[in-house]
């Protein structure tokens, strides 16, 4: 056994090198099973139907007997394309027209792993490992894009190590409880209107107009810290049993680096002036519990429903403070206002018998951006609903195979940023960027999982 948790905790960390992730609400991540993504993750906390059960519900492990091991991954296609109202420099600097076509496909696809471990222990007690990424962003715009000083590219991974347990009070009732180990790192870049800076500053020489001298910035900061998730199985008659899964919030301090690139000495100088230069900076990000409720029952030999609610504490996550240390610089802030929202799912599973059976389910997933004044730039959010198909095989009495494909339809979002006439806005070296989004997602998933004594 532990020759086995050591090759998945290798496995897990080998996959996320390679993770982009996607999307479900604001930057959270659902693709945790290719098994449940064929029903739209409904039943996620009561299903229990391999090892993934230990990330949505360590209370089901008790439902597998011996042990089994789950390797999956999600190719994940994003597309978001942004349509230009405006975008102009703040009134204070003209309000001049900024320049740059709209970005072009700010999406992208990549992979999002998922790697699952249980062992029952012996009729009562069950361990089981997890490694995935329940949070992940990733936008990049083209070159000279309008909304280039609000966003450029965006890059947030996370990597999850779950260890936990399950113990079966009875023939009715289980509890599990976990531990997760989380890793944050986030890469976000910008363009630096140095024109605008200049422009600020009474007396400079040398610099072009706002909007005509740009230069840029990066951000790199990282962290890793703890948190806990809880869950309840019940079996009530042979068919049907709800789950309940509790997930804690993870407080993050990142920490690292930011680092501007100034088209001349004259701009740099006047930039540093001001305290803006290369800094240590820190944020802190608090990633939201979630609480899941979730049913499974059988009506027949070859059918099954399912069906889930979860809600995430989104408003933990109000806005995005970066604090530079070593210099006078404002903080640059991103608010976003969000809001706590509710995931609804249901599924279905046909088993015809044989070694196939079929999956399908839809889902709505809301979004906690209130409207357009605080939807980002860097993740133009929107309430998405899903559908979702699957199907598996069973080859033998160890070994199966899963394949599914989810098509998520995102609202066309507005976005309505407005860079004001005061210095203490957030956008006001940004500028205004009046706009809308056409967005939609598709995800191929597949998975193998083997049993053994």
């Amino acid at each position: 056994m532990n020759k086995r948790i050591r090759l998945l905790g290798s496995l897990g960390v080998m996959l996320s090198a390679y993770a982009v992730p996607g999307h479900a609400a604001f930057f959270q991540l659902a693709e945790n099973s290719p098994a449940g993504l064929g029903n739209a993750f409904a039943g996620g906390a009561a299903s229990a139907e391999d090892a993934s059960t230990v990330w949505y519900n360590p209370a089901g492990m008790s439902r597998l007997p011996g042990g089994q091991t789950v390797v999956g991954g999600h190719v994940i296609m994003f597309s978001a394309k942004f349509s230009k109202s405006s975008a102009t420099l703040s009134s204070t600097f003209g309000g001049g027209a900024i320049s740059g076509g709209d970005g072009g496909d700010a999406g992208r696809t990549g992979l999002v792993p998922n790697v699952y471990y249980t062992q029952a222990i012996d009729d009562r007690l069950s361990f089981g490992l997890g490694v995935n990424a329940p949070f992940g962003l990733v936008t990049d715009y083209d070159d000279g894009w309008v909304g280039r000083y609000h966003a450029d590219r965006s890059q947030v991974k996370t990597l999850n190590i779950n260890p936990a347990a399950s113990y079966r009070m009875n023939d009715q009732l289980s509890f599990g409880a976990g531990l997760n180990i989380q890793r944050i790192e986030a890469v976000l870049t910008n363009a630096v209107d140095y024109g605008t800076i200049c422009a600020a500053v009474p007396g400079v020489q040398g610099c072009e107009a706002p909007g005509a001298l740009d230069g840029n910035a990066r951000v790199q900061a990282d962290n890793t810290a703890f948190g806990f998730n809880l869950g309840a199985l019940w079996q009530l008659g042979e068919n049907t049993r709800i789950g309940l899964a509790y997930r804690s919030r993870i407080d993050h301090k990142l920490e690292g680096s930011s680092t501007l690139t100034a088209p001349n000495a004259t701009a740099a100088a006047t930039a540093a002036a001001i305290g803006i230069a290369n800094s240590a900076v820190q944020a802190y990000v608090t990633l939201p519990e979630t609480i899941s409720i979730s049913a499974f029952h059988q009506l027949n030999n070859s059918w099954s429903v399912m069906g889930d609610i979860t809600r995430t504490r989104w408003s933990r996550f109000p806005e995005l403070r970066i604090d530079f240390l070593d210099t006078t610089q404002s903080d640059s802030v991103v608010t976003f206002a969000l809001e706590d929202v509710n995931r609804y799912s249901v599924g279905a599973t046909y088993a015809p018998g044989g070694n196939w059976s079929y999956r399908a389910g839809v889902a709505l997933d809301q979004s906690p951006t209130p409207n357009a004044e605080f939807r980002s730039a860097r993740l133009p959010d929107a309430d998405r609903k899903w559908i979702t198909l699957g199907v598996s095989h069973r080859s033998s009495e160890s070994m199966s195979l899963d394949f599914s494909y989810a098509h998520i339809w995102v609202d066309n979002t507005d976005i309505n940023k407005s860079a004001g006439t005061s210095a203490t806005n957030e956008n006001f070296l940004r500028g205004n960027l009046v706009g809308s989004y056409d967005a939609n997602i598709n995800i191929l998933s597949a998975q193998a999982r083997w049993a053994f004594k």
